[in-house]
């Protein structure tokens, strides 16, 4: 499924894959919510930043590399294939990063990025609410103008790495009479603050990955707003946009997810229909792969991609869960092994992928709300009567 790229990117393509082949870690990192994964995770970040390549896509004041789009996708891709260990600030370098270089001030700028880059400072999202997830106009944690702070009170849940996050960037209701997608605010700030409580989630695969955060009577500074007080729903599409149109290694994942199903599917001697069903899921995975890098062109371009935002990421989440589905059924009861045992290797564990991959239908927007979005702004269908 290789597609060409241009003398310039497939140089670039070399440089990225002799680094990554010399330096990438070794063996097993464990997950960043216990203390041995997150020294793990840190003391790799440190190598990418070192090296340039914590952001190849920033700009170069702020230690990125200063690429396009499709220097950043080839990265994406190398790094990918080598199943290296999740970015720590990956919400950050996707979209709260990149929303406030479109929106901050240079003094915010300054002030948040390199932290960002070189992981001094960790980032979390702080949009979903206990009755705020998918309706995230719907927010209700309030920020009261005290002077020149923001008071805040209120929860957030379901945040990622938000247990071991210094910073979060978060959604909230500054104008509490103003109407549901107004009155909202853009906030970046820390967590260290007097009145912040984080209670970590526990996961059925027994880590850490969310955590819900309280704040009772939190001060934060006035700069913390991003764009205008009362703004932030617009400074919010920005984040949206750039989390449902991020998917730049994901078809290389899928890529290598099909290829392993495959060979699974050879190991058991599976009967036609099951082959039939790869066979098929080869075809919409190439299918996406296209239409993920007709997404990047157009955003390169400087092209709106906010529907077809939303299509690419609505067919991910239906690949992932198709393939993963057809996975636990050539593995059987073996599917339920958590290590790398038995002749699929790899394979094993993949209850859990499951899992992730039936969220990934839920979280950046469910699939409801992308479908609601293709009909509505793509083809111009009437909108949804609310019951």
């Amino acid at each position: 499924m290789d597609l060409e790229f241009d003398a310039r990117s497939e140089r670039f393509r070399q440089e990225v894959s002799s680094w990554l082949d010399e330096n990438a870690p070794r063996g097993r990192v464990s997950p960043p919510a216990t203390a041995d994964g997150l020294r793990q995770h840190l003391a790799w970040e440190r190598r990418l930043f070192e090296a340039g390549y914590s952001a190849p896509g920033w700009p170069r004041r702020f230690g990125g590399l200063g690429l396009d789009l499709w220097g950043e996708t080839v990265f994406d891709e190398e790094y990918v294939r080598r199943r290296l260990p999740e970015r720590l600030n990956k919400m950050a370098l996707i979209h709260g990063a990149r929303t406030v270089l479109v929106h901050g001030t240079e003094e915010q700028q300054q002030d948040w990025l390199p932290g960002v880059l070189d992981c001094s400072d960790i980032w979390c999202q702080g949009f979903s609410e206990p009755d705020a997830g998918s309706d995230l106009a719907g927010v209700r944690t309030t920020g009261r103008l005290d002077g020149n702070e923001i008071v805040l009170n209120g929860q957030k849940t379901w945040t990622s790495n938000g247990a071991i996050a210094t910073h979060m960037y978060a959604l909230v209701r500054t104008d509490p009479e103003a109407p549901k997608h107004r009155g909202i605010s853009f906030l970046v700030f820390d967590l260290r603050r007097p009145g912040v409580e984080i209670r970590p989630m526990r996961q059925l695969h027994g880590h850490s990955g969310f955590a819900e955060v309280f704040f009772t009577d939190v001060r934060v500074p006035l700069t913390s707003v991003v764009g205008e007080l009362n703004d932030g729903w617009r400074v919010a599409q920005t984040a949206l946009r750039l989390e449902r149109g991020s998917a730049r290694g994901s078809h290389t994942r899928l890529v290598a997810a099909l290829d392993a199903l495959t060979k699974a599917v050879d190991a058991a001697g599976a009967d036609r229909g099951l082959r039939e069903r790869a066979g098929s899921l080869r075809a919409w995975v190439f299918a996406y792969v296209r239409a993920t890098y007709a997404l990047i062109d157009t955003v390169d371009r400087g092209g709106d991609d906010g529907v077809v935002a939303s299509v690419n990421k609505l067919c991910l989440s239906e690949i992932q869960t198709a393939i993963h589905e057809l996975w636990l059924e050539v593995l059987g009861e073996e599917a339920e092994l958590a290590g790398e045992f038995g002749p699929y290797g790899e394979l094993l564990g993949m209850r859990r992928d499951y899992w992730h991959s039936r969220a990934q239908e839920i979280f950046a927007g469910s699939s409801e709300i992308q479908r609601n979005i293709i009909a509505e702004r793509g083809l111009g269908l009437p909108r949804e009567v609310s019951r």
